[in-house]
């Protein structure tokens, strides 16, 4: 009994507490509601505690304040008893958060309700995890699997799980790493052996777009590939393949990464001048005197060097294998514009699409040292919860990772665009080979385009 009297003092302590927060203003609502359900929940326990009904009254002002700052909640109505307010959490809601691989705890603290609450809610509309996986038998998803294989060879069970959510496949990760090993048994011995424990890198910014990591790769013969990631999230925002390095083209992919994930609050970059625009950019629309483009050397901008890594291992690696085979064939001369137009032409947009499967099944994947959790959940859960607090001013080292990984490429690279021996006339251009939609058709179209464009600039 003496426990009971200590749990209504500490109620009415906690009610006034709350009332002065409310009364002292600005408020933040999710945390008034999740704290007046807590407290309607504790008036219920001391009322089952103590054999007694409580009277309506003790919750009335209680309920006043949910119905105040609950825009989307709705109040349950109660024919007898205290009993607590339920929730409206559509299903629709619900499912799209279970269904990107949220935990029950995770979702209550992104709707600002208790963990109870979500699993009531999942177990009132008959939802669970096991039902959303997708109805794909063994041979299908070998099927899905091979596909994804044969485009991205040096791909592991994380990276491919990432692939499948892209699509909308939703299996246990147990019958993802049985179907790899049906694949690709051989692929999964050699991963194991180059399997090393890293040390846990430190890494701090606020939130989602609190700051932006961009850079290029020139790892393909005159191709260059634009990327930029989600510090806090390592989300991918934007990875574009593209034939040169002009200031212009970077700033256009900035620009629609900025449309779809909104305009982060700095940006971080080397000392490159392709970079020249997107730092006009983000000053004009950031302001001044706040660093709101960082630059610095490739050895600080980690965040997005150790992302190379991974996209040369799964994407570029084929694309370099195929075009160091045609030089020692003779069939490729990088000197030659000639061939290096007809290598664009006819690749470019199938390491496009390479590219875009890549960043996607990177977005979908689940970080080891983030409890399994993707940068897509990441971002999402973390933007959801609302604005973080942004610094008003940081210093050079912001964004900084000194435990990561070393630049794999150093300087400034300056990739000049294709120029032919005179520009094509739009009946010209209508007559070269279509671009190819596989490697056997890209190896195929370049050959083709070579002979028509050598037979066009001779004439």
């Amino acid at each position: 009994m003496e426990d009971l009297r200590e749990l209504s003092r500490e109620l009415v302590t906690d009610i006034l507490d709350l009332a002065e927060y409310v009364e002292a203003g600005p408020v933040d609502p999710e945390h008034v509601v999740y704290k007046a359900e807590e407290f309607i929940e504790v008036v219920g326990v001391i009322s089952a505690l103590s054999g007694q009904d409580v009277d309506r009254r003790a919750t009335a002002n209680l309920e006043d304040v949910l119905r105040r700052f609950s825009g989307t909640r709705a109040q349950q109505e109660h024919t007898q008893g205290p009993g607590r307010l339920a929730f409206d959490i559509p299903r629709e809601v619900l499912e799209h958060h279970v269904l990107c691989g949220l935990s029950a705890c995770q979702i209550a603290a992104m709707l600002g309700v208790s963990k109870r609450t979500v699993r009531r809610r999942m177990q009132q509309y008959g939802l669970r995890k096991t039902d959303l996986y997708s109805a794909v038998n063994d041979e299908e998803l070998d099927r899905i699997v091979s596909e994804v294989h044969r485009r991205h060879p040096n791909t592991g069970y994380k990276l491919m799980h990432g692939h499948l959510n892209a699509r909308g496949v939703r299996v246990p990760i147990s019958r993802l790493q049985e179907s790899l090993r049906r694949v690709d048994a051989e692929g999964v011995y050699m991963r194991r052996l180059r399997l090393r424990v890293l040390r846990r890198r430190q890494y701090s910014v606020p939130g989602p777009n609190s700051l932006w990591h961009i850079d290029g790769n020139h790892k393909l013969i005159r191709f260059v590939v634009h990327g930029g990631v989600d510090g806090f999230s390592r989300l991918v925002v934007y990875l574009t393949v593209a034939g040169n390095n002009r200031a212009s083209t970077v700033l256009q992919s900035f620009i629609a990464a900025v449309e779809q994930y909104r305009l982060p609050s700095r940006v971080r970059s080397d000392k490159g001048g392709e970079n020249a625009d997107v730092a006009e950019f983000m000053i004009r629309s950031r302001g001044t005197d706040r660093n709101s483009h960082i630059t610095g050397r490739s050895v600080h901008n980690q965040r997005i060097e150790r992302m190379w890594k991974d996209v040369y291992e799964h994407t570029l690696d084929l694309f370099y294998q195929i075009f160091t085979s045609l030089e020692d064939q003779g069939t490729l001369n990088p000197e030659n514009e000639v061939h290096l137009f007809a290598l664009h032409r006819s690749f470019l947009p199938l390491i496009q699409q390479s590219l875009d499967s890549f960043r996607d099944a990177w977005n979908f994947h689940g970080l080891r040292t983030e409890r399994n959790q993707s940068p897509q959940q990441l971002w999402r859960r973390y933007r959801e919860q609302g604005p973080m607090e942004d610094p008003t001013e940081v210093y050079e080292d912001y964004g900084i990772d000194w435990n990561g990984p070393h630049s794999l490429h150093g300087g400034t690279v300056s990739v000049p665009e294709v120029q032919l021996a005179r520009e094509l006339s739009l009946e010209e251009v209508a007559i070269l080979p279509a671009p190819g939609v596989s490697v056997t058709d890209a190896l195929r179209s370049y050959v083709e385009t070579v002979q028509v464009l050598s037979r066009i600039i001779e004439d």
